[in-house]
């Protein structure tokens, strides 16, 4: 799943509508929304999650929107408008503003399950709402869901939780309370990632849950038993933990504190149930409750797991700090990435696997990883060519009045206004 941060949007310009076909089941997206509305009734968040409606081709950039936009771009057919989503316009499964309107964002081709289709479009919506409705959007690293520890007691979790959702009775509140000792153990573990996580779960936690309660309605405890089984291998939880931890917490708290997303405060869902349920375990009970889900099993495949990360982390570390490198300047940034290939490298920041970065100077395209600094002031990419506008899987376009720089003595180059730039 795509995710946008959008600081700055700048349109490069508006191309109308073209000969490409337009997606499938757009309109069916939108009618499962507005009915999912009309069901709410605005109860869930105390305010309406519907709004406009994009699905966006990302490789042609084809659109189908709910309304016409305001620059004229878009034309009516198919049952909405259709055209061509301006080069400006992030494209992910997002929020985005364009054209003076805050829109929901989905990228096509929609899920041919309707109960996916139900769920990406109310956890999209959810992302529209946030900062109204005082949750917006904060960073969040979590260099510490790297490690092996960070790792293993996130695994149990997950595992606790997952046979939460599939259980019922006081077997489903003794599972959860072993999710929150695992969570727990892990927060004392890592300095700073109570905060760290927090950020997370109040973000594409509470969108997550609230696409699954929502799109899976009566069948949410197993949609979400289901992600859960998914995530229990996965390879990069810094970014991702959430959209599977997520809708298992706000269930949990349905069944158990009424009212709780209006108690949120600054704490994160877990931190609500911890508190209801008064989880408090010791070394030897967490021990005790490890067997419960195979921890010595996880605790072998993370212990290797480590060891391997260990001589990736060295390599990335000694690629994005040595040698030639471009570092690009951050200051009204859009960009777009894929949360499941982000790599924390401790003092350095975060590896974007996938990412697609927009600021005053140009785009930057890479398949093969860019380094974000960890105060989001500098992207660096490896090995640039003598141009100094590409690399191995990297491909910098650059705006008119914008050059780069010849090296410096550590092989480092930047870009910079031309003698013509404003």
């Amino acid at each position: 799943m795509i995710r946008t941060i959008a600081l700055a949007l700048a349109f490069a310009y508006a191309v109308n509508a073209t000969a490409d076909p337009v997606l499938p089941r757009e309109a069916a997206a939108n009618s499962a929304l507005n009915a999912m509305c009309r069901a709410d009734r605005g109860r869930l968040w105390r305010t309406d999650l519907c709004g406009p409606l994009i699905v966006v081709d990302p490789a042609t950039r084809a659109v189908w929107a709910s309304q016409a936009d305001a620059d004229g771009v878009l034309v009516r057919g198919d049952g909405g408008w259709i055209g061509r989503l301006p080069q400006g316009v992030t494209v992910a499964n997002t929020s985005v503003e364009w054209a003076g309107v805050r829109w929901i964002m989905v990228m096509g081709p929609l899920p041919d399950d309707e109960v996916e289709m139900r769920v990406l479009v109310a956890h999209e919506a959810w992302h529209r709402v946030q900062a109204g409705i005082g949750l917006p959007a904060q960073g969040s690293e979590n260099a510490h869901l790297e490690s092996e520890n960070g790792r293993y007691l996130m695994r149990l979790e997950l595992r606790a939780l997952r046979r939460a959702m599939a259980s019922r009775g006081q077997a489903r509140w003794n599972a959860a309370q072993d999710a929150l000792a695992f969570r727990a153990a892990r927060l004392r573990a890592f300095e700073g990632a109570a905060a760290q996580e927090a950020a997370l779960d109040r973000n594409e936690g509470l969108a997550s849950y609230t696409g699954v309660k929502l799109g899976a309605g009566r069948d949410a405890f197993a949609y979400a038993a289901r992600t859960l089984a998914a995530y229990d291998h996965h390879n990069a939880f810094a970014r991702s933990y959430a959209y599977a931890s997520g809708p298992a917490y706000g269930l949990l708290l349905d069944q158990r504190r009424e009212g709780w997303r209006a108690q949120l405060g600054a704490d994160a869902p877990a931190d609500l149930l911890a508190r209801v349920l008064g989880a408090d375990f010791t070394e030897s009970a967490l021990t005790e409750a490890s067997s419960r889900y195979d921890g010595l099993t996880l605790l072998a495949e993370e212990r290797a797991r480590a060891e391997a990360q260990a001589q990736r982390v060295a390599q990335l570390r000694a690629r994005f700090s040595e040698g030639p490198r471009l570092v690009l300047p951050l200051s009204a940034v859009q960009m777009e990435f894929d949360p499941n290939q982000v790599s924390p490298v401790e003092g350095l920041g975060q590896v974007y696997g996938v990412l697609t970065i927009r600021d005053v100077w140009g785009e930057l395209r890479t398949t093969a990883g860019g380094l974000i600094s960890a105060d989001f002031t500098r992207l660096t990419l490896a090995l640039p060519d003598p141009g100094g506008v590409s690399g191995p899987g990297w491909t910098l376009t650059l705006n008119p009045g914008f050059l780069v720089s010849a090296p410096d003595q550590s092989g480092v180059t930047t870009v910079r206004r031309g003698s013509g730039g404003e």
